[in-house]
C-alpha cells in the first residue's frame, strides 16, 4: 500500500512539472489570459469612410485624430491612439456608413506590450496607410467629374444663348407681322396671312 501511495505522488509531481504554470509566462511579451469580450484593435476602412468626423467628436478621451487626404471630398480618415483609447466602442456605434461600419473594433486580442517607456508609443497607433494607386484613382475621378461639370455648364450656357437669340429673332418676326397687319389696315392688300385683296 505504501508503494502505491509513493507511485501516485511521483506521478502527480511529474504531471505538474510537465504543465506550464501561468506564473511561468513572461507577461512582457505574451498575455497571461485571453479575455473573450475584449474588443480589440481598431480596423479602419478608408474606402468606405465618408470623412464625417463623428468618431472623433464622440470619443470621450480624444484618442482619435483625423488624417487629411489630398482629395476634395471625403478627405479625412480616423487614426486611433491605442495608448489613450479606452475601447468603449462609441466610435463604431456612431459610424453612419452602411451596411458595414468604416471603423470597427476588430475583436480578438491586441497586446500593447512594450520594451521601453516612450520609444514604443508610435506602435500604439492605428495608422491608415492609403496606397498611392488609390489616391491617384480618386484624384483622376475628381478631375473627370470636374471636367464633366464644366462641359455641362458650357452646354447650358450655349443653350441659353441660343434660346435668347431665338427669342430675339422671334420678336423681330412678330414685329414684322405686326407691321404687315398695320399696313393691311391702311387699305393695302394683306398677302402674308392669305387675306382678301
Amino acid at each position: 500500500m505504501l508503494i502505491i501511495d509513493i507511485m501516485k505522488k511521483v506521478l502527480r509531481v511529474s504531471r505538474a512539472l510537465r504543465v506550464k504554470s501561468p506564473a511561468q509566462v513572461d507577461v512582457r511579451y505574451e498575455a497571461m489570459h485571453h479575455p473573450t469580450r475584449y474588443r480589440g484593435e481598431h480596423r479602419i476602412d478608408y474606402e468606405t469612410c465618408i470623412g464625417c468626423d463623428s468618431c472623433n467628436k464622440i470619443c470621450p478621451v480624444s484618442a482619435i485624430t483625423m488624417k487629411k487626404l489630398p482629395f476634395k471630398k471625403q478627405n479625412i480618415v480616423p487614426e486611433v491612439n491605442l495608448s489613450v483609447c479606452i475601447f468603449c466602442g462609441l466610435c463604431e456605434e456612431v459610424c453612419p456608413t452602411k451596411p458595414e461600419k468604416s471603423i470597427i473594433l476588430s475583436g480578438g486580442r491586441y497586446d500593447m506590450l512594450s520594451g521601453g517607456w516612450h520609444e514604443d508609443q508610435n506602435d500604439f497607433w492605428v495608422h491608415v496607410d492609403v496606397p498611392q494607386s488609390y489616391i491617384d484613382s480618386r484624384l483622376e475621378a475628381e478631375e473627370a467629374a470636374r471636367v464633366k461639370k464644366e462641359l455641362a455648364a458650357k452646354k447650358r450656357a450655349a443653350e441659353a444663348e441660343a434660346k435668347k437669340k431665338a427669342e430675339a429673332e422671334g420678336k423681330t418676326l412678330e414685329e414684322k407681322k405686326a407691321e404687315a397687319k398695320a399696313s393691311a389696315s391702311d387699305g393695302t392688300p394683306d398677302f402674308t396671312a392669305g387675306g382678301a385683296s
